[in-house]
């Protein structure tokens, strides 16, 4: 889309925020339900889980086949973000839009996940593959419920507590990965695992390749040469394949992992359609990791 499209659509949906912040410029009321924004399904289920039922929560994006990078909002979006409280966005230049959404309103408390976690623009996005993300997102979201609502604060903060709970099996399956783990780096199509990687304790054999094909570039024919011979002389503990994007350059690799017997793991940067919820999305990626080892004879 060229800029002077993306132009008039801001500006759009920046009058429908004045015109409607304009007439609502009230102080919260802690009796008055809670209502919650998050740029992103899986925030989403953070949100609920801690809020419970003392208000409701409404997820953007919630169809695994929409891009968040090029994602453009509609006018009905920004008039469902003027009546929220709390916005909740994953920032690092992945969901700038709605960032945008909620620019020209004071009364919204804007948690950006990316400055939760201590992240900088330039920093890899993708930070829901760091399972502590939403931990502290979770007593994050606690913690501001519970200024909205000063007579729920203990609930909220339990809400956090048992979320996080839910959260120690696919940490407890980390542990154990990460102990076993393969004395082999890793090969990666793009930057979408790596903060699990990170956490499994693997390093990547190529940051180069996957930098230029998360940019949309063609890698280095350099970087390309280093990665076929990587695998062709098992070198690699495995490659991670983000099975959303289309690239004749990581398909072509893909084929020549398996014709060299190097196990792949397929991850997606969207949670599919076929996965309840953030929790058994993790943890399928983590079992394809996990069944490498053990058919690597580590147990």
């Amino acid at each position: 889309m060229n800029k002077f499209k993306k132009m008039s659509i801001f500006l759009i949906i920046s009058s429908v925020l004045l015109i409607l912040t304009g007439c609502s410029g009230k102080t919260n009321n802690p009796k008055k339900s809670i209502n919650v924004t998050t740029s992103l399904n899986f925030y989403g289920e953070v949100a609920k889980d801690v809020l419970g039922n003392h208000g409701s929560v409404t997820s953007i994006i919630n169809s695994p086949n929409v891009d968040p990078h090029d994602f453009e909002p509609k006018s009905s979006d920004a008039r469902n973000v003027s009546k929220t409280n709390i916005m909740v966005s994953n920032g690092l230049g992945y969901d700038s839009w709605a960032e945008n959404l909620t620019s020209n309103n004071k009364n919204i408390k804007n948690i950006n996940v990316g400055q939760l976690m201590d992240k900088a623009s330039g920093d890899n996005p993708h930070i829901w593959y760091n399972i502590d993300t939403m931990k502290k997102l979770a007593y994050e979201l606690a913690d501001q419920f519970g200024k909205l609502q000063p007579q729920n604060k203990k609930a909220f903060e339990q809400n956090a507590k048992n979320y996080v709970s839910k959260l120690q099996p696919v940490e407890n399956k980390i542990n154990s990965i990460k102990k076993h783990k393969i004395n082999k780096p890793v090969a990666v199509s793009e930057p979408v695992f790596d903060y699990s990687l990170d956490k499994l304790g693997y390093s990547i054999a190529n940051k180069n390749f996957e930098e230029a094909i998360e940019k949309g570039n063609d890698p280095a024919p350099a970087d390309i040469r280093q990665l076929q011979n990587d695998i062709k002389n098992h070198k690699l503990a495995f490659f991670v394949v983000n099975k959303q994007v289309n690239s004749k350059i990581v398909t072509n690799l893909a084929n020549l992992a398996k014709e060299n017997n190097l196990p792949i793991v397929y991850v997606t940067e969207t949670k599919p359609e076929n996965m309840d919820n953030y929790i058994k999305w993790m943890d399928s990626q983590y079992d394809q990791v996990l069944k490498i080892q053990k058919n690597n004879g580590l147990k």
